[in-house]
């Protein structure tokens, strides 16, 4: 029995434009810890976390499905915004507009939050550019059962709804941080060793000498992901121990860094379930 408010919006009135201001503003979705989130995946993944529902928004003009309508009794929004499919086209994004739109409060977590467990297994993220590769490597993480995804500098959010679209609702099943302050980093990086006496802090770059063949890495372990053009920075580069390469033998000598990660990610998860060591 569904005991949210339901409001019909004909108009683009004040309802509305909060939220278009969560959906596009960083800020706005930062002050009001909101996030918005469309597409049967990512909507899935977030009913499944079971984290407060604002509302719900879907069209008067179209009859829910068996799906929305168990999504909807399922996350019990405080509120159901019944609009005109003109309305609904203007808060999609997507050319055929989603059947119902979500605004829920994001969870926050900080880097003390994370429960490594006895093996860590980070990704570190240093300035993220591109929306689609963050969420593809926070999708892999959660294939993988990494301990959690790092972002920092000044980079993509990664509750901006076209990361959580890529991610397929992964940012709501994994742990994700992000932390702007690289002394931070340092210091969280500190206690994990401090913690993790055999902790491995590899990064990656093509033109390393040291093949990720030859690296055999295993949990516990923390991998640096620099930005997509400028690399890794040369501060979060003082804190890595190895640098790795990716072998290729093709014309091409680097890959895109969503693609780089899932390897590195599944050598990890491969070699850490076969118990290979370190050399």
């Amino acid at each position: 029995m569904r005991r949210s408010n339901r409001e019909r919006l004909a108009t683009e009135n004040d309802t509305f434009q909060l939220m278009l201001a969560v959906k596009n503003n960083r800020r706005k979705r930062s002050e009001r810890g909101e996030v918005f989130v469309e597409g049967v995946a990512a909507i899935d993944a977030l009913a499944g976390a079971g984290l407060p529902v604002v509302c719900v928004a879907y069209s008067a003009e179209r009859s829910l499905s068996r799906w929305a309508e168990g999504i909807i009794e399922r996350v019990r929004p405080e509120r159901e915004l019944i609009v005109t499919d003109e309305l609904m086209r203007r808060l999609s994004d997507r050319t055929d507009p989603s059947e119902i739109i979500v605004i829920a409060n994001r969870p926050s977590p900080s880097l003390d939050d994370f429960s490594p467990g006895a093996s860590p297994f980070f990704i570190v993220f240093d300035r993220p550019s591109n929306h689609g590769n963050l969420g593809s490597v926070i999708r892999t993480s959660d294939a993988f059962r990494s301990s959690g995804v790092v972002t920092t500098g000044h980079g993509v959010d990664p509750y901006d709804p076209a990361v959580i679209r890529a991610s397929l609702g992964a940012i709501f099943t994994s742990p994700v941080v992000h932390e702007p302050s690289a002394a931070r980093i340092e210091d969280w990086i500190g206690s994990l060793r401090a913690a993790y006496p055999g902790l491995s802090v590899v990064g990656t770059d093509s033109s390393a000498s040291v093949s990720l063949d030859d690296a055999a890495l295993v949990a516990p372990v923390v991998v640096f992901l620099g930005n997509e053009a400028k690399g890794l920075s040369e501060r979060l580069r003082g804190l890595v121990d190895t640098m790795v390469s990716i072998p290729m033998s093709g014309v091409v000598n680097s890959l895109n860094v969503a693609c780089a990660a899932s390897i590195v990610m599944y050598e990890i998860a491969r070699n850490t379930r076969s118990g290979k060591k370190l050399s």
